[in-house]
């Protein structure tokens, strides 16, 4: 009687079809269809792409607190798949920044450049004139003739010239700059990359600094807390000035400007 019950519990388990734990059997996808060769073709289920999937939170809740049965109740499809979906702790996507004209933004200017140049010039010119004036052509009004108007003595004319130069030159220039301005939008370009200009005065006494910047950004690479580096900004053009007694005391006069100017050594 025993290996007759134990028959029948078998053939039960085989014919009884899989569900999973808390998922029911869906009808549509039991039913089936006849084909004309007269075989029978199960519906295959389709996935609603349109509709947004349900978050990790409302699975659980659905799934009375069951992580088991939260994971079956996921979609398959990887595309419909979010982070959030799948982890708690999923920090959501920040969305992409976006800035009109007249906005501002923080410019951090950090540039440094170095420069060296060397040069060396030696050079040696000699130059030598010898001419003689043997006859000179003189009109004689009492006889109408043309006569020779030098004497016995031939007039002699001889120069020589030797010019020598060597100069020597040797730059060394290192300029650092670093600041944090804030820039204004002036324009958005059709492809979306930002046009910025940045301005600042200062003034103390009879002391003035001007700082002007302009450039263009993309918006990706401005960061969360609304700055940029100088150093992703296409097209930079930094200009500081400074006026006043300092600035005079340290310019060198229009005379010694002159003089190089003229350079006659």
């Amino acid at each position: 009687m025993s290996r007759f019950a134990n028959l029948i519990i078998s053939a039960a388990i085989l014919f009884v079809p899989a569900v999973a734990p808390g998922q029911p059997v869906s009808s549509q996808s039991a039913q089936s269809q006849s084909a004309p060769s007269g075989r029978v073709v199960a519906e295959q289920p389709q996935a609603n792409l349109g509709a947004p999937p349900p978050n990790l939170g409302e699975l659980m809740r659905q799934s009375n607190g069951s992580l088991y049965r939260a994971a079956s109740m996921a979609p398959s499809d990887p595309r419909l798949i979010r982070p959030a979906d799948v982890n708690v702790f999923a920090v959501p996507t920040p969305k992409p920044k976006t800035l009109q004209k007249h906005d501002l933004l923080t410019i951090i200017v950090r540039e440094e450049s170095q420069f060296t140049s060397e040069g060396a010039t030696d050079s040696k010119k000699e130059a030598g004139f010898d001419a003689k004036l043997e006859q000179v052509p003189k009109f004689n009004l009492a006889n109408f003739a043309f006569q020779n108007a030098i004497g016995t003595v031939t007039p002699q004319l001889k120069m020589t010239g030797t010019r020598d130069y060597s100069g020597e030159a040797t730059v060394d220039r290192k300029d650092s700059l670093s600041a944090r301005v804030e820039a204004e939008v002036v324009d958005v370009k059709p492809n979306g990359t930002l046009v910025i200009q940045a301005r600042k005065r200062i003034v103390t006494d009879d002391e003035e600094q001007l700082f002007i910047l302009t450039g263009i950004c993309r918006v990706q690479d401005i960061t969360p807390d609304n700055s940029v580096l100088s150093t992703q900004l296409f097209d930079l053009d930094v200009r500081k000035t400074h006026s006043g007694a300092v600035r005079d005391g340290t310019k060198r006069g229009w005379i010694p400007r002159a003089i190089d100017w003229l350079n006659p050594f």
